[in-house]
């Protein structure tokens, strides 16, 4: 058995938590373990690759939601053939960790070494988003954002975060809606259309987003459709008076927000309009989304959706 585990110790931030897995590796015969720490951002996707083509069995993001990101979109770069991709595993030890909530991982080392050696994995859906202006190809393992998601991630990656990833969060949406100007957004898919000024459109493969909101309650990681959540126009007020039923996964009845299941959607804006995926900035309209059914095996207990 060959682990890698890629690890973001941005800051150093996570060093107990390096420490203590070395330490239980050391003392524990688990066959090959590599422990990789990035040095920059994007070294993950350069490091997941490199695993990824000499042949590893299992693959962990040891992050959040970005550091998975950028390991499964490694994966997908590499030159093995999808037969031959290890199993993705996650620790979660970020400032959100939403795409954990989904599958129902913990930061335990324990609980991970169980889900090997149970041999817990399940073939799982991925995004895919091709921007038409560069020609560029991401994948996406939880939720790509349009809109004031997008802006409020680009905020973020400046921001200190001192006071707890739960009121950063908060802060930035609002500061996001005081400053944000909503964009003319035309939707297609194969059996709907939107179109409108748009404050925020999710198109989730995961539920949750944004620290522990539950913007897609109906997403389902394996069933080859993304939910769609399209919030169009939409006050401060009208977000703010129903923040609470977003954290408890309710859907939201209002004449402005709706819901699509669709496999793949065409997004234009004439107004410059950004991307997000996973907590982390991509790039702007136009694009095409869609998803990639089974496109990867993941650790995770049997009992998620």
């Amino acid at each position: 058995m060959s682990i890698v585990f890629i690890i973001n110790n941005k800051n150093n931030r996570l060093s107990k938590a390096l420490l203590a897995l070395e330490q239980y590796f050391r003392q524990s015969d688990k066959g090959k373990v590599e422990f990789l720490v990035t040095e920059k951002k994007e070294h993950a996707i350069q490091l997941a690759r490199q695993a990824t083509e000499t042949g590893c069995k299992y693959l962990i993001a040891v992050g959040g939601d970005g550091t998975l990101h950028e390991v499964i979109n490694g994966v997908m770069q590499s030159d093995m053939p999808a037969t031959k991709h290890p199993a993705i595993g996650l620790l979660p030890c970020g400032s959100a960790n939403d795409f954990a909530r989904t599958v129902g991982v913990s930061g335990s080392i324990d609980e991970l070494l169980q889900l090997i050696q149970s041999g817990a994995v399940r073939k799982i859906d991925l995004g895919q988003i091709r921007l038409k202006q560069t020609g560029e190809t991401r994948c996406f393992i939880n939720i790509a954002g349009i809109g004031l998601g997008a802006e409020v991630v680009q905020s973020l990656e400046h921001s200190s975060g001192l006071l707890g990833p739960g009121f950063n969060y908060f802060k930035h949406i609002i500061r996001g809606f005081l400053r944000y100007r909503k964009k003319e957004v035309h939707c297609t898919g194969s059996s709907w259309e939107w179109k409108g000024g748009l404050l925020q459109m999710a198109i989730a493969n995961g539920r949750y987003f944004g620290n522990a909101i539950c913007i897609a309650p109906d997403a389902n990681i394996s069933d080859g459709q993304f939910q769609v959540a399209v919030f169009g126009d939409l006050s401060i007020w009208d977000y703010l008076k129903n923040l609470g039923k977003l954290k408890k996964g309710v859907k939201i009845s209002h004449p402005q927000v709706s819901y699509y299941n669709i496999r793949e959607v065409l997004l234009h804006s004439k107004d410059p309009c950004s991307i997000e995926a996973d907590g982390e900035f991509v790039g702007q309209l136009p694009a095409t989304i869609r998803v990639l059914p089974g496109a990867i095996s993941f650790l995770m207990p049997a009992d998620r959706r």
